[in-house]
């Protein structure tokens, strides 16, 4: 570094420390497995690594070190934005028994049940409620 408080760009200094930072994660990945710590603190750390490494290749390699406020700014609201469309997809990427069902089934709104088109165990025909009235009438889908 010179003494002007510029930085001088190292890619090969910048090269080692993520070398580092790689092996340490390794490391952790290995004394996780051996320790039998829990999940918490395993991926927990294999995060933070992986956060840390992805922060200062940000900072170098994309050269957000050597930008103004502005850009920055810009960046800043990212995180959060990542979190909102991940919690306003979950509901819709969810194993819940309850929301998933085979492509093609009906759901009945006067018992609250999904029928399976490919399962027929009460002898109805598909798409006919149980009192024998077709699934149409009530504003079901019609086949």
């Amino acid at each position: 570094m010179s003494g002007d408080g510029h930085y001088e760009f190292n890619a090969n200094r910048i090269f080692m420390w993520l070398f580092i930072f790689t092996a340490a994660e390794v490391a952790w990945g290995y004394a996780g497995n051996w320790l039998e710590w829990g999940r918490v603190l395993l991926w927990g750390g294999l995060i933070g690594f992986a956060l840390f490494k992805g922060i200062y290749i940000a900072m170098y390699f994309m050269h957000l070190r050597f930008e103004g406020w502005i850009v920055k700014g810009m960046i800043l609201p990212t995180p959060f934005l990542i979190a909102v469309i991940l919690l306003a997809i979950s509901p819709d990427v969810s194993r819940n028994e309850q929301l998933v069902h085979e492509i093609g089934s009906m759901y009945d709104p006067k018992t609250g049940e999904v029928h399976e088109f490919m399962e027929n165990t009460s002898g109805r025909q598909q798409g006919e409620h149980e009192d024998g009235e077709p699934a149409e009438a009530d504003g079901g889908p019609a086949h």
